[in-house]
């Protein structure tokens, strides 16, 4: 069959203003807008000196911190008594795990969640302690992904900060200044040690002096390691001494930490293992006898006071879970 020569001519010349449109974009559009990305977030992290630095209201400078995008949801943030220690505490979290989120999303997120667990509940077995214990459960999860991104973060950055170190150790030796050294781990290392790095050098290159940089990187990742690596600096730069020398035996020092932890998981493997079987057995075997014997366990669904047990069984499953987390979790 034959085709239509105007239609012919105009796919192909679609094909090709999409073709040249696709190439376009990859080569030339897709690197603007990572380097674009890449400065935003560069000044979004100096936003955060004057929170760092100063409460004064007359060094309101720079850009104020949003706890939300939308205004409404911003002023309401702002206008609750607690939103001082725990929102900040909130959003300092958030940029430790390196999330692209503000408070309020986190805590409409949160909403939706605890919102769904509840009406899901509610409507299956009506039991307020019930719906509201799973309202909760559901509720935290963000949370809990949270905390998980920035222990994650903050581990990666614990095992990569001796490598900075002995990088740092070597520019000295070589003869450069500290602000150079810090500078090369900046474009050298990976994230999050070199993004941490690069934030720290341009506060110093933005006039923060290097003492309160080394703070504000202490406030962003909490590190027993990098509190080390501060007071170490801080101290040469007041007595004097070899700085080549002291950071060569810290970063000694962190590796041989990082061993006893190693030995120390391996210790505490049995008790986190029982743990885990502690916290799934009551559920598997409930799970079991549900489907052999329904008779026997539909008390617990279907009376009030089966409610109420299965809402307390709950909650002690969750408590005696943390209460075995630390246990065996041995501080080095």
């Amino acid at each position: 069959m034959d085709m239509n020569p105007l239609l012919v001519s105009v796919t192909v010349f679609l094909v090709a203003i999409l073709f040249v449109g696709v190439v376009y974009f990859v080569i030339w559009e897709m690197p603007e807008r990572k380097k674009r990305q890449s400065i935003k977030k560069r000044f979004d992290s100096i936003s955060e000196i004057k929170v760092r630095t100063s409460s004064s209201e007359d060094l309101n400078v720079l850009k104020s911190d949003l706890l939300s995008d939308v205004p409404a949801v911003h002023q309401l943030l702002l206008q609750l008594l607690w939103h001082e220690p725990y929102t900040r505490q909130l959003k300092r979290w958030i940029s430790q795990a390196d999330l692209t989120l503000n408070v309020g999303t986190f805590l409409l997120i949160s909403s939706v969640f605890f919102a769904g667990g509840f009406s899901l509940t509610y409507r299956l077995l009506p039991l307020l302690p019930l719906n509201l214990l799973t309202g909760v459960s559901l509720g935290l999860l963000p949370l809990c992904f949270l905390m998980f991104k920035r222990k994650r973060r903050l581990n990666r950055f614990e095992a990569m900060f001796p490598e900075a170190l002995d990088l740092l150790t070597r520019a000295v030796k070589a003869g450069h200044a500290f602000n150079t050294g810090i500078s090369m781990i900046a474009e050298e290392m990976d994230d999050p040690v070199g993004k941490e790095f690069q934030i720290m050098f341009d506060e110093q290159n933005f006039g923060l002096p290097l003492k309160q940089a080394l703070f504000n990187l202490i406030a962003r990742v909490p590190l027993l390691d990098l509190k080390f690596f501060v007071t170490a600096v801080l101290m040469q730069r007041e007595t004097g001494g070899d700085l080549a020398e002291l950071l060569t035996n810290l970063a000694h020092l962190i590796r041989e930490r990082f061993k006893i932890m190693g030995q120390v998981r391996s210790f505490s493997a049995q008790g986190r293992l029982t743990g885990y079987i502690l916290s799934a057995v009551p559920i598997g075997m409930g799970a079991i006898i549900s489907s052999m014997n329904w008779d026997y366990m539909k008390v617990l669904f279907e009376e009030k006071t089966g409610h109420y047990m299965l809402a307390v069984a709950g909650f002690c499953q969750i408590l005696g879970y943390i209460i075995i987390s630390k246990i065996v979790k041995i501080k080095v």
